[in-house]
């Protein structure tokens, strides 16, 4: 089954083993929702492979210590790329590690002075990473095919720098910059690759956490060397810690080594190289090369023998870098301007003021929203809220990030490699992610404790989609009447409230703005915007358990999205009415006849990869009410894949499909594997405690392949939903009952009876509903069969079963029924009434087998074997010896 992501109410709440749609719990519980370096030849030109899994290989670009690099054809995405392949003789752990730090450290970054990573991955067994093909040379061959001036030299390596800049701003340092590992494009622009030594700041020589990534990855021993030893810092040649100054290092004596045409430290060997390097000792430049003083003077600081004597940044060593107007013209001008002695004065005062770096304003544009006095205020607001530790780091985060973005537009723009109504595009986008942001801060200061701030935080949109031009270009430009932007303006300001709320678990909050939000669209007619509102609004009543009316909106959504143009929100409402009408709506046929529609609009968004993910979970929800277990997990599956590939994800939504995949897989290994990784999404996201990790731990054990695991997993979870210090647990009870089953099933009937008188901690000050009598009926009979009490027992099964008789029309009863069942046969046995156990036991199976059939969850699967065993006695007990 699979997975929405905010709780319900309880009336509709299923039974153990639900699923998620990326939007809230559903109350049916189903499945919704580069360079190539030196190294020994590989031999003398081997034929060129037809095919290397999607890819298609064009031509053999070379081969080196690492690997061999093809320029090959992407189908899937119509482009050429670069293909790099590790080379079958060396696929030991250390080959393996570098090329994947190679990948994961240049797809965090997007930046034109960066090579772009396209895929990663395996094929056949190899490692391989597709790369944006760039036409060009290394930036050696291009300073020696010159003769290029000092200048072009010069914006060669600040073009260099600039994406150094780019690698220590997303936490990286790349540890082997050298001429080598930069490209020079046929289109003149520069490119920092191969950072396959790079890695995180402040990460330390040794091995890494658990679970960690690549980059965590120690390729060498303490104390070993990495790197190029006639471009390493002082403390590479030490084997001591790294951060973005050795780099900064490593650039000046390439860079030094570009303009005087000889490096700046002499050695023979990497021996005497290094100990030049770690006293000092720089070489007198040549007399009869050039260079202005300053920039001397800046390539000197920034050779230091100690890190904290360079500059203290790359982006400040590039402005001591750039050339500047020759100071005495500046002062001609500025005198020339004002005409006075005085003037000359302050022309002088203005001519040595250290120039301002481009594009510095971004460092201040958050402020009012996110700065020192906004931070402090809502640190001391969330002293009693859920982990407040976590939220402030994650914000801090968050802001570089949406600086970071708002500098390089502004850059990118001023470079000349964008226009600008690109422009434009993305500093809206980035002011909606502000919004966003304000909205979230403001909701939090407003009610602390109130509100779920960790999942606040992690579904906040991030900003680095903002870069992406055909996402930001496909969104719809404000109004042109200044009165009429102005209004749709505060209208997306009050939607991004009601999503603040929605994340933050305060859906009664959210739909009074959602509704809000959806009255002024109309009053203004302003089609895009309607389109967003009903979305968000279908969207929170789908969460709030109103289905008929979200699936009306949803509906509607839609209809405005396309007379709008914008394909994203049509693509997600088709997405979750399909779910709707399919899952808790229960007709399957028109969901399927509607399935192939909801691709094609996927398929059509911006940026498809997560519109088909949303897509392809909800059709595998589906294909799961219908009961076709193949089917569902190709559709989860095929969801897991597009969702991993989309540049922003929802982190929850994206834990939810990792779910869905593991509950789908009929491996019991890669089952296993997958649930622990889905929850380690959630704990990384929201922590250990939070509610949703401890439900999705709740649901990893439904389908934990070991029922000895399950147990231990729910007898760790199931006490701290009572120690959650905001609101009600909806699957506190759940947590308390499967415990209860498990330990009986395994033989521990004191487990068992001690977990049962736990259920009703979870409801203490909870309005009593259906749900609730069902529960306490089927947990006083376990619990009286657990004592031998078999006409106690009979009573509650039986005022089991009459409470689900009010509940037919949940298709979830049947397993309610089936447990009722089995326990009021049990109880049967137990009074010496074998006869009669035989019918309830046989129903109880029946439901079973069914369950079984259509996923593998644990319980029913233990629930089915036991019923046949009492089966079994039952008729046993009546059959007259031979």
């Amino acid at each position: 089954m699979i997975l929405p992501l905010d709780p319900l109410p309880d009336a509709t709440r299923p039974g153990s083993g639900h699923a998620v749609e990326p939007s809230g719990e559903d109350p049916t519980q189903s499945i919704a929702g580069g360079v190539v370096g030196t190294g020994p030849p590989l031999g003398e030109h081997p034929p060129l492979p037809r095919q290397i899994g999607r890819y298609y290989p064009l031509e053999r670009l070379g081969a080196g210590g690492m690997g061999i690099v093809y320029a090959a054809y992407d189908p899937d995405l119509d482009r050429k790329v670069a293909l790099k392949l590790l080379r079958p003789d060396r696929t030991e752990g250390r080959a393996a590690a570098r090329l994947l730090r190679e990948a994961q450290a240049q797809a965090r970054i997007s930046h034109p002075n960066v090579v772009q990573i396209h895929d990663t991955g395996l094929i056949d067994g190899e490692l391989f990473l597709a790369m944006e093909f760039v036409r060009g040379v290394d930036l050696r061959t291009w300073l020696a095919r010159g003769p290029h001036g000092l200048d072009a030299r010069l914006q060669a390596f600040l073009a260099a720098g600039r994406g150094l800049a780019a690698a220590h701003d997303a936490g990286l340092v790349h540890r082997d910059f050298k001429p080598e590992n930069v490209m020079v494009g046929d289109d003149g622009r520069v490119r920092v690759t191969d950072f396959g030594l790079a890695r995180e700041h402040g990460a330390p020589d040794r091995e890494p956490r658990r679970g960690g990534t690549a980059l965590d990855l120690v390729l060498t021993a303490a104390g070993d060397q990495l790197g190029t030893p006639a471009y390493m810092s002082p403390e590479q040649h030490l084997g001591l810690p790294v951060d973005a100054r050795s780099d900064q290092f490593s650039f000046c004596i390439a860079l030094w080594e570009a303009l005087y045409g000889r490096r700046p430290f002499h050695g023979d060997t990497p021996v005497t190289t290094a100990a030049a390097v770690l006293k000092g000792e720089l070489l007198t430049p040549p007399a009869d090369v050039r260079v202005p003083p300053a920039i001397e003077a800046a390539l000197r600081r920034g050779l230091s023998s100690q890190p904290e004597q360079r500059f203290p940044d790359m982006p400040a060593l590039l402005a001591a870098l750039a050339p500047q107007p020759a100071p005495a013209r500046r002062r001609w001008l500025v005198a020339g301007l004002l005409g006075t002695a005085a003037a000359i004065g302050l022309a002088l005062a203005w001519t040595y003021r250290p120039a301002e770096a481009p594009c510095s304003g971004s460092a201040t544009a958050l402020a009012g929203t996110w700065d020192p006095e906004r931070r402090s205020a809502l640190a001391g607001a969330l002293q009693a809220a859920d982990d407040p530790t976590r939220v402030l780091a994650g914000l801090d985060a968050w802001t570089a990030a949406w600086t970071a973005g708002h500098r390089d537009a502004c850059l990118d723009h001023q470079r000349g490699e964008q226009s600008s109504a690109l422009l434009d595009a993305r500093v809206r986008c980035l002011e909606g992610r502000r919004k966003a942001l304000a909205a979230a801060i403001g909701a939090l200061q407003a009610d602390p404790t109130g509100l779920d701030a960790p999942q606040m935080l992690a579904r906040l949109p991030q900003p680095a989609l903002c870069s992406d031009p055909d996402y930001v270009l496909a969104d719809v430009p404000p109004p042109a009447d200044p009165a009429l932007a102005r209004a749709v303006e505060a209208a997306q300001a009050q939607l991004a409230g009601a999503r603040a709320h929605q994340h933050g678990d305060d859906l009664a909050g959210a739909l009074t703005q959602a509704e809000a939000a959806v009255g002024e669209a109309r009053r203004l007619g302003h089609r895009p915007l309607l389109a967003e509102a009903l979305l968000t609004l279908g969207t929170i009543r789908m969460n709030h358990g109103d289905l008929r009316a979200a699936a009306d909106d949803l509906g509607e959504a839609l209809a405005e999205a396309v007379l709008a143009r914008r394909d994203d929100l049509a693509a997600e409402a088709h997405a979750r009415k399909i779910y709707l009408d399919g899952v808790p709506g229960g007709d399957v046929a028109a969901a399927l006849a509607a399935a192939p529609l909801t691709l094609a609009l996927a398929g059509r968004a911006p940026e498809p990869h997560a519109a088909l993910g949303l897509a392809y979970n909800n059709l595998g929800a589906v294909h799961d009410a219908r009961g076709d277990r193949t089917a569902a997990a190709a559709a989860t599956a095929r969801a897991l894949v597009e969702m991993t590939a989309a540049p922003q994800q929802d982190p929850l939504e994206l834990g939810n499909a990792m779910f869905n995949a593991a509950m789908t897989t009929a491996d019991d290994d890669e089952r296993r594997t997958r649930l622990r990784e889905a929850v380690a999404q959630f704990t990384d996201h929201l922590g250990a405690g939070h509610r949703m990790t401890l439900d999705r731990q709740q649901l990893r054990a439904q389908y934990e392949p070991d029922p000895r695991d399950a147990l231990a997993v729910l007898t760790d979870t199931c006490p701290r939903y009572l120690e959650l210090a905001r609101g009600h647990a909806v699957y506190c009870s759940e947590c308390w009952h499967d415990l209860a089953h498990f330990a009986a099933l395994l033989g521990e009937s004191r487990q068992s009876t001690a977990a049962l008188a736990r259920i009703a901690d979870c409801r203490r000050g909870a309005e009593p509903g259906p749900a609730d009598a069902l529960l306490h009926a089927k947990t006083t009979a376990l619990a009286a069969s657990l004592a031998g009490d078999g006409a106690a027992a009979l009573a509650a099964a039986d005022a089991a079963l009459r409470v689900t008789d009010g509940l037919r029309e949940y298709a979830w009863i049947d397993r309610e029924v089936a447990q009722a069942e089995m326990l009021r046969g049990r109880a049967l046995i137990q009074m010496g009434r074998p006869a009669e156990a035989i019918a309830p036991l046989a129903r109880a199976s029946e439901i079973f087998e069914r369950e079984r059939a259509s996923r593998p969850a644990l319980l029913p699967m233990l629930w089915l074997e036991r019923t046949r065993e009492d089966l079994a006695t039952a008729r046993a007990a009546i059959t007259p010896p031979p």
